[in-house]
């Protein structure tokens, strides 16, 4: 028989955010933060503010940055040319830089610890990281500033701002780092289905292909792991 494929489709079912943020011993965070450290020439990272991959605490926590018969430089290469493939080209290949760049910026985003009369609240350690997450992101420093380091809550037009404890500000800038990888994630695979998923299909001549790994243990495992090992498991005994 031959035949050539008409159309594809991806779906997004199951995203580990906690990666991001967090890797175990010898492990390393989603390869394209390596990948576009290792690649990107020195005008680009200038561009963007980045530096090597070891200097991001997102991306250093498992260990070595690198991994033996893994050429991060020519997986870059491949990168680029899959986004030309696809044509994701000029500003919105600039964006995704920007986004990745970003995240890398927020982790190494510090806080001091400050005490008051009546609790713990924080200061940012230095403004070096926001001035970058401000200018890539286009938000306003004062904004972001108060988005890292207090919550807002709005009650019958009342504005309380609560300042946060250190952990606190730790896991909203960990929360932050998530969402916005999450987001431009997502808009990847709707872009990719854009260009993909042109022909219609009947459901007969379909193949689905479901890339799922099993239960893993880590030296921590925390509510989003559960979460993780309890869908992996129910998909691979659907």
């Amino acid at each position: 028989k031959s035949g050539s494929m008409v159309g594809a489709r991806t779906s997004e079912y199951l995203l580990e955010k906690s990666r991001i943020v967090t890797q175990a011993s010898d492990e390393r965070n989603y390869h394209v933060f390596y990948e576009m450290l290792a690649g990107m020439s020195a005008e680009e990272k200038k561009k963007f503010g980045l530096q090597t991959a070891s200097k991001y605490f997102y991306l250093n926590q498992g260990g070595s940055c690198d991994i033996p018969g893994r050429d991060d430089v020519e997986n870059y290469r491949v990168l680029t040319g899959a986004l030309h493939v696809l044509n994701i080209e000029g500003n919105d290949k600039d964006t995704i830089y920007k986004i990745l760049a970003s995240v890398l910026h927020i982790g190494n985003v510090y806080f001091k610890r400050v005490h008051d009369s009546s609790h713990d609240t924080v200061l940012l350690g230095n403004d070096a990281e926001l001035k970058w997450i401000s200018h890539l992101l286009q938000l306003s420093e004062d904004w972001l500033r108060q988005a890292l380091t207090s919550k807002v809550t709005e009650t019958r037009g009342d504005r309380v701002v609560s300042p946060y404890n250190i952990d606190q500000a730790l896991d909203s800038r960990d929360a932050i780092a998530k969402a916005l990888y999450s987001r431009l994630f997502t808009w990847l695979v709707e872009r990719i289905n854009l260009i993909t998923c042109r022909a219609e299909r009947e459901k007969s001549t379909s193949l689905a292909l479901l890339d799922i790994f099993g239960f893993e243990d880590f030296h921590t495992n925390g509510f989003e792991q559960l979460n993780i090992n309890y869908a992996n498991e129910t998909m691979q005994f659907f």
